[in-house]
């Protein structure tokens, strides 16, 4: 039987979920915290387009580079020309705050039963205070996991101490560009969210979220291509028909970055050279030294310059490529899988239109190992 909730604890509650709603709107839409703080009633639509998509719009204040003709600074700010578009999630968010609310305002200092009945202005809450709430409601999620036995749940201390608003715009680009399909359980929808951000600060030279997300690429490429000189030097072989292209970017990037600093600058400049666009697939056991004009997985390949996709999508990964390379640490990985479908086929547990279609994977990834293999120089032992 439920718990019955307590008259005085309603409060409490209604400050968890309206902090909750703000967690979900700084985390997906990419807005700065003053912007998701000043948003106010009916600032959300939901919009059919003519294809058939549905998106939801915000439409808000934005504060930063908003100046007066004496170039200072406008601090009320203006109202943004261009709507943020956001995930359902987000909308529904807004939807409960709205609920929860009674003034014009989302997120205000006087959101308890008190306070409405007494002549206390309606504040909007400020981003020391959101602080205090989210700490509070990390503390009462971790009471509510472990009341129900749920250690998993938990919520670890965070190293970098208190967690504030300006920080979920960076995390966000740091799981779409790091993580790619990865241990995100809802991938689809954070690529859809990369998306949707990169729509809604379209053609807008002061937002800097694409600048933001752009950086994170940037430290991934050149993560990626720090580790494949590394590989290369410590004697590892490549196969594939990008193969030689992945050497080659390799060498470049040693030339051209190892040992600098990567500032705004650099990370621009890597991210828009054609020759080092490397990425790692560990789901595919692949790595796509993507070029967009090739990539079987963009459908508009052939279409204009200007639209074509400038990274891969992981999701349509087609086995005949001309962009896939694979490493001796791939295809150890790869021998790793076989083994362990093997060792199902022995177990006997599958269903036989399971074990079946993992014995026809197992072939095609045998047969990969195998042309991996007879590439590699007369005399080399095979990677185990």
């Amino acid at each position: 039987m439920a718990k019955a909730i307590g008259f005085d604890d309603v409060d409490v509650l209604v400050l968890h979920l309206s902090t909750a709603a703000l967690i979900c709107c700084a985390y997906l839409s990419g807005m700065r915290p003053e912007e998701v703080l000043a948003l106010r009633r009916g600032c959300c639509t939901r919009v059919e387009r003519d294809d058939g998509t549905v998106r939801f719009e915000i439409r808000g204040r934005h504060f930063k580079g908003v100046l007066d003709e004496d170039g200072n600074a406008i601090g009320e700010g203006e109202q943004r020309a261009d709507p943020w578009i956001v995930l359902e999630p987000v909308a529904r968010a807004i939807a409960v705050v709205e609920e929860l609310e009674d003034g014009e305002q989302l997120f205000t200092r006087t959101l308890y039963r008190y306070a409405k009945g007494t002549c206390m202005p309606r504040t909007g809450l400020s981003s020391d205070t959101a602080v205090e709430r989210i700490r509070a409601f990390t503390a009462w999620a971790n009471q509510l996991a472990a009341a129900h036995d749920r250690p998993h749940e938990l919520i670890p201390p965070d190293p970098d101490g208190a967690v504030a608003l300006r920080r979920f715009r960076r995390t966000i680009a740091w799981f779409i560009y790091r993580q790619p399909g990865g241990r995100i359980a809802l991938a689809v929808q954070y690529g859809h969210a990369a998306t949707a951000m990169s729509e809604s600060y379209a053609g807008r030279s002061k937002a800097d979220m694409l600048e933001v997300l752009d950086q994170e690429k940037g430290l991934a490429l050149a993560e990626t291509l720090t580790e494949a000189g590394e590989r290369l030097a410590a004697g590892e072989k490549v196969s594939g028909p990008a193969a030689d292209r992945y050497r080659a970017a390799a060498v470049e990037f040693s030339d051209r970055y190892a040992g600098t600093y990567l500032g705004r600058r650099e990370l621009r400049a890597l991210v828009a050279n054609p020759r080092l666009q490397v990425y790692e697939d560990p789901k595919a056991f692949l790595t796509c030294n993507h070029d967009a004009f090739t990539a079987l997985c963009n459908p508009d390949r052939d279409r204009a310059r200007d639209r074509a996709r400038r990274t891969p999508d992981h999701s349509r990964c087609h086995p005949a490529c001309a962009n896939i390379s694979r490493t001796d640490s791939q295809i150890a990985a790869l021998r790793t899988e076989v083994a362990r479908i093997d060792a199902d086929a022995d177990a006997g547990l599958d269903p036989y239109p399971i074990a079946a279609r993992e014995q026809q994977r197992k072939d095609h990834l045998t047969a990969i190992i195998s042309r991996h293999d007879a590439q590699q120089p007369a005399g080399t032992e095979p990677t185990e």
